[in-house]
């Protein structure tokens, strides 16, 4: 029995015309840079998340670039959520052929006081260990679930969740400490142990499904970044930048060919895997 051959054409490899693309966490820094090289590559965006006005804000910039967007307001952590935002792009297109799992928590939607979100692990309150759990991972698990099934159903599919190079390597706490000898006081944030446990976990995930899927033509790759230089102190740049063999953080929209790459039939041999781009941290 014949299979299909991927096209000759590197082009159409990496085309997604007319492909339904939602994003969770897209009204995000990187939500949105992701949205907007989907549209470019000829996909539909459809960006999930909570805020309505940061949704819409987004969604008139990501357009405005590629030509179109649509929004759902939809709650990762809340599978109710999730599945009445999908059955609304499926009442308006029929399916959904690409899922980008970026939603994340950050400090900012985080229940606690915000200073909690960076406390030493010492002082960790549960409920942001308990929230980073449920947004991080139990929301890429119901997006992928929801979704998924539907993919499964129509027997075709691209999932790309977003882990993290601190989900395969540990965070180095050292770059967060005051330098006196370079003048660096020290940066009032750090990683979050929650937050590399998740990424973990979400890669852990992605092979699970990729294996599960697979006979199904659902591929489930993951994409795991390095940080992204945003106007960061500079003696903390240069202390990260010092563990990166390429010695420099990620830049604003590096990472949208890996994303359209693992959407696209471009990667169409490929599931299960870990795609990591971090100027080569993790070799190290």
């Amino acid at each position: 029995m014949s299979s299909p051959s991927a096209s000759r054409s590197v082009k159409a490899q990496y085309d997604l015309t007319g492909k339904i693309c939602v994003i969770t966490g897209g009204a995000g820094f990187l939500g949105h840079q992701f949205a907007e090289v989907l549209g470019e590559m000829g996909g539909l965006p459809v960006l999930f998340d909570l805020a309505p006005e940061q949704l819409e804000e987004a969604a008139r910039d990501v357009a405005a670039y590629c030509g179109r967007c649509e929004t759902e307001v939809a709650d990762v952590s809340d599978e109710a959520s999730i599945r009445n935002a999908v059955d609304r792009v499926l009442k308006r297109h029929g399916r959904i052929d690409v899922l980008i799992n970026n939603a994340a928590l950050t400090k900012y939607g985080c229940d606690a006081d915000p200073d909690a979100f960076f406390a030493p692990f010492e002082d960790t309150a549960p409920e942001v260990w308990d929230a980073g759990l449920r947004i991080n991972l139990t929301g890429t698990m119901l997006a992928c679930k929801i979704i998924g099934h539907e993919m499964v159903k129509l027997g075709q599919g691209s999932i790309v969740n977003i882990g993290s190079d601190v989900g395969i390597v540990s965070p180095d706490q050292r770059i967060y400490d005051p330098d006196p000898a370079a003048n660096y006081p020290g940066m009032p944030f750090n990683t979050p142990a929650f937050y590399s446990v998740t990424k973990a976990g979400v890669i852990h995930l992605t092979r699970h499904l990729a294996t599960l899927w697979a006979a199904n033509n659902v591929r489930v790759n993951c994409f795991s970044p390095a940080g992204v230089f945003r106007d960061h102190d500079l003696g903390f740049v240069a202390k990260l930048a010092s563990r990166i063999p390429m010695g420099r953080m990620g830049r604003i929209n590096e990472y949208k060919g890996a994303i359209v790459f693992l959407a696209s039939d471009a990667s169409s041999f490929m599931t299960g895997h870990n795609l990591v781009m971090d100027g080569g941290r993790t070799a190290w």
